[in-house]
């Protein structure tokens, strides 16, 4: 017997479906989010909080991002967590240093690092330019993605009828003019896994442009990160009447009536009735959850099953203020020519006066990987090798090093000492998030897996569903969702919202 009811269950605490849910509150449902287990965005190590990953917010002044911040009444606080918007992104080649600025010092950098190629790279960068405003236009348009029904694919298709881009996303390629073999081609092809949920390869040219076009000067990173961003929308939600409950997780979903659902928790065993879900978190669990696993194989048969083919790591080191360049950027590219595993994301964030936190991030391929057992030593290695060659001399500043998913206890560099960790439970190489291989995409090859699930009432609202865009594909697959959730309910406001539901017997 259900305990208790909500409109909408929100599986997992991920920036998709928590910015789903916060939607759905603000618009007058009654909504609960579960944590479904996934992990805190955060951990404290010694007395340094890091996050994981860190937050790369590409597309920060999308439409798509704008109107969601605007709708829940965060855009100030986000723009004053905001670091000084004239950092910008930095490759960090082989002998090069390139900073990719979206003003005339473009012309500069390219002159000093890139002679060679500097009127193609030019022409790249003005269409560029152009192509992000067409974008722009089209993810402004208050869209479904991906489209699925008849009036849905009608709209999109009325909307990309001037794109430069067929449907799946292929067309304008005009970065090919570059040299295959040349560095600044390799750091963008390189840097594509590293803004999104997609693999370089499986990337269309509508994907690649819009990402091309956030490096330069649309990519920025937030005080206090991941950590901040989820409590700011969890008390968003509270504050509308919503429950939110990421300690909890959900372990079986079964059927209640026609349309209803009850959700059995894991921890309490209690029940949840609802009348729709949302799932947050990879497809293969949901598969666990539900008992007619029968009716997602129609959905693989259309779109395909996804494939793990690469883990997300980060090796975190906190290293002396004073050995740091002031000319290395917070975010940046460390990029070797030789092979793809050699790029390394660098994001580094002032923790006190005299102290830095340098995060380096790469992806390791499935064959590298046992999940289960053996650390992966190899992972601290690589990252300190990639941070020698940008950072000088950094033995003789460098404090502690750190990966939660190594297997591998945090360390003092000097003395080798173990330090205290909050959560040593959460570490080991099953705490690495995948990176899948969709067989089909669409929507200009930006979405993958379809919001809309064979079951009726439940819905995706995951990185599976838009990975070929990362911060900016996580807003438009949560709108979408909201949109798609929210419709019955729509129908329903002027009764709910009319003068008569004011009135007292």
């Amino acid at each position: 017997m259900p305990t208790s009811f909500y409109d909408v269950v929100i599986l997992g605490t991920h920036l998709g479906p928590v910015v789903c849910a916060a939607l759905l509150a603000r618009r007058g449902l009654r909504v609960l989010v579960l944590g479904q287990n996934v992990l805190s965005p955060s951990y404290v190590l010694g007395e340094v909080e890091v996050e994981r990953y860190g937050l790369t917010m590409t597309g920060i002044t999308s439409p798509a991002v704008q109107d969601a911040f605007d709708e829940l009444a965060i855009k100030q606080d986000i723009r004053q967590r905001m670091p000084d918007r004239k950092r910008s992104f930095q490759l960090l080649l082989p002998d090069r240093r390139i900073i990719l600025y979206d003003d005339d010092r473009w012309t500069g950098e390219l002159a000093r690092e890139a002679p060679e190629v500097q009127r193609q790279a030019m022409d790249i960068t003005r269409t560029l330019g152009e192509v992000r405003e067409e974008l722009d236009a089209l993810v402004g348009r208050n869209l479904t993605w991906p489209p699925e029904t008849f009036v849905e694919r009608q709209r999109f298709s009325l909307a990309t009828t001037g794109q430069r881009f067929d449907r799946q996303g292929q067309g304008w390629a005009s970065w090919s003019q570059l040299p295959t073999r040349h560095p600044l081609r390799i750091a963008f092809e390189e840097i594509l896994s590293h803004l999104s949920g997609l693999l370089a390869q499986q990337h269309s040219d509508a994907s690649r442009a819009r990402l091309y076009g956030h490096l330069f000067g649309d990519v920025t990173q937030l005080s206090g990160g991941s950590s901040w961003l989820q409590q700011a929308l969890f008390s968003r939600i509270r504050s509308w009447g919503s429950d939110v409950r990421p300690r909890d997780g959900a372990m079986s979903i079964g059927h209640e009536g026609r349309r209803g659902y009850i959700i059995r928790l894991a921890r309490s065993d209690e029940e949840i009735g609802c009348t729709q879900i949302v799932h947050g978190t990879p497809i293969g669990e949901l598969l666990q959850l539900v008992s007619e696993r029968a009716s997602l194989a129609s959905l693989f048969e259309r779109v395909g099953e996804p494939r793990t083919r690469a883990y997300r790591s980060s090796v975190h080191f906190l290293v002396a203020r004073r050995g740091v360049p002031d000319a290395l950027e917070p975010l940046g590219l460390i990029c070797a020519p030789d092979a793809s595993n050699k790029s390394f994301l660098l994001q580094s964030r002032t923790v006190e006066e005299d102290k830095i936190l340098l995060t380096l991030c790469r992806l390791v391929e499935e064959h590298l990987v046992d999940a289960g057992s053996s650390p992966l030593r190899f992972l601290r290695g690589e990252a300190l090798d990639a941070l020698r060659s940008v950072v000088p001399f950094l033995e003789e500043h460098l404090i502690w090093i750190d990966s939660p998913h190594d297997g591998l206890p945090p360390s003092v560099w000097q003395g080798n000492t173990e330090l205290p960790c909050s959560d040593p439970w959460a570490r080991g190489p099953h705490t690495m998030p995948a990176v899948y291989e969709y067989p089909t995409r669409r929507a200009l090859g930006v979405c993958a897996l379809t919001t809309r699930t064979p079951l009726r009432g439940i819905f995706l609202c995951n990185d599976q569903v838009a990975p070929g865009l990362g911060f900016e594909g996580a807003f438009l697959s949560a709108v979408s969702a909201a949109q798609i959730v929210g419709s019955p309910y729509r129908r329903q406001d002027w009764l709910r919202r009319g003068l008569w539901a004011r009135r007292t017997v």
